[in-house]
């Protein structure tokens, strides 16, 4: 599936609500009525794909606070510099309930602007968070081109100013401060495209600070550049709505608007909630959902084609030029290299091929020794304990955990743990009596793996049988009676 085919389902489901709309009650204007519905409907969309997991945009939320406090702004102090930097932190540290928040609020007010409830403060609260998201995507992507704290400072200023639109009283105000806050941007776009002033390299895939915006969680992976402009999109459609929100009308009473208002506002904190808290998500799209084999899913099947190309400064005039890396070994062109330095290289993407879903995955016990290939290649049934921060682990539940192992280890199941070597495993495993095999990985493949700390993964022959969040471990003889039986 691409964002164009999410944008066809979209546009079908916001036609058919148009279309009912229109034959009950004929609304007053019947394109803003269409864009209303598209617009709800792809929020409710958009928001629901997150909401089965919301951790995991909980951690795209972390790489982005991350990526801004590593920001110093030329135009700042030394000190405010500090202190924003803490600010970014706060918010990274705070990610999780930051993405709840955000995900309840973008399912709610997805079905709010498609009933319209109270549309001037829906149509608001829309904008800010699409602003928001822009904010984020345009950061994503535009940071390719190295682009300069000066953009990045004048961009959050506009997108800050346009933010005010729909609170703006009066229609002639709000127009000027529309027509001045889009042609200031689009003249940053063009002074920083032509001169150089803004973006100071062409397009580079390495410079990217976050390389997926994590807009639809798990369940597609869209390009920077795809990102931005769907939201650019978004923008465009949702300052309509702005710009007309008197003709977003309500399809119910006031008391019948205010009781789904309350109903559907607790539902989609409560439904964020439970899959963060009570359970793994009820619609795993990762690679290491149930049914999934792991070694077939670290296979690539189909090698990229890359085109490397690299840039050189001459030492004397100071003019750069551009060499493809199967220019290098000419020996006229490295006779050039020598009065010249390095700048950078541009990758381009000739072919993606069909890179492998999993890429950083490689568990290792205490001696450093690859235990891929044991563990996965293992054909009969085992039990992996999956622990992502055991200083942040539920320790309940390894007393649980240890009664499974060693009920397994009298039924001759393998059973072990993967871990992050935090360097204190053996004062963990002492106090606990976890007596059985720990190994190691890095902490990204685990928090994949299973959204639970700690996780249980049934295994067999490298495919995923089954997970269970740390709540609902089963017992052994649940297990025994479901798959270790005449196995």
């Amino acid at each position: 599936m691409t964002v164009y085919t999410i944008f066809g389902i979209v546009a079908v489901a916001a036609f058919a609500l148009a279309l009912i709309r229109f034959i009950f009650h004929r609304p007053p204007n019947v394109l803003i009525t269409f864009v209303q519905d598209f617009v709800g409907s792809f929020f409710i969309f958009s928001g629901f794909v997150k909401a089965v997991d919301p951790l995991g945009t909980s951690y795209k939320m972390r790489e982005y606070f991350e990526a801004f406090s590593g920001e110093k702004f030329y135009c700042l102090s030394s000190s405010l510099n500090a202190k924003l930097a803490s600010l970014w932190d706060i918010f990274a540290n705070l990610s999780t309930p930051v993405a709840i928040i955000m995900i309840a609020a973008e399912l709610f007010f997805g079905l709010m602007l498609i009933i319209g409830w109270k549309p001037k403060l829906t149509v608001g609260v829309i904008w800010l968070l699409t602003l928001f998201f822009t904010f984020l995507t345009g950061y994503t992507y535009l940071s390719a081109y190295t682009i300069t704290h000066k953009f990045i400072f004048i961009s959050a200023v506009i997108m800050f100013m346009m933010a005010f639109v729909p609170f703006v009283p009066t229609q002639p105000r709000r127009n000027n401060l529309v027509f001045f806050s889009i042609g200031l941007l689009l003249l940053v776009f063009l002074i920083g495209k032509f001169s150089g002033i803004f973006f100071t390299q062409p397009f580079n895939n390495s410079n990217l600070k976050v390389t997926d915006c994590g807009c639809f969680g798990d369940f597609i992976k869209l390009k920077p550049w795809q990102t931005f402009y769907k939201d650019c999109v978004l923008d465009v459609l949702i300052l309509i709505l702005v710009m007309n929100a008197k003709f977003v009308r309500p399809v119910f009473s006031n008391i019948i608007l205010t009781g789904l208002a309350g109903v559907f506002g607790v539902a989609s904190m409560v439904f964020c909630l439970y899959n963060v808290y009570m359970d793994e998500p009820m619609l795993d799209f990762r690679p290491y959902a149930i049914g999934q084999n792991i070694i077939e899913n670290m296979t690539e099947k189909q090698h990229p084609v890359m085109k490397m190309t690299y840039v050189y400064r001459d030492k004397t005039t100071k003019l750069t030029k551009e060499y493809p890396s199967t220019a290098l070994s000419d020996t006229n062109v490295l006779k050039e290299l020598a009065n010249m330095e390095y700048v950078t290289r541009r990758d381009e993407v000739l072919d993606e091929g069909k890179p492998a879903k999993i890429t950083n995955l490689f568990m290792q016990d205490e001696d450093g020794n690859n235990m891929n290939d044991s563990i996965f290649h293992y054909s009969g049934y085992s039990l992996m304990v999956v622990s992502q921060n055991l200083g942040k682990t539920h320790t309940e539940a390894f007393k649980q955990l240890d009664e499974l192992a060693a009920a397994c280890d009298k039924a001759h199941i393998k059973f072990f743990a993967v871990v992050v070597n935090d360097n204190k495993i053996d004062d963990f495993r002492h106090k606990y009596n976890a007596a059985f095999p720990f190994y190691y990985a890095d902490e990204t493949p685990l928090k994949t793996m299973i959204r639970s700390n700690p996780g249980l993964i049934l295994l067999k022959n490298g495919t995923i049988i089954n997970k269970w969040h740390y709540r609902h471990l089963p017992a052994f003889e649940e297990l025994s009676k479901a798959y270790f039986e005449g196995k």
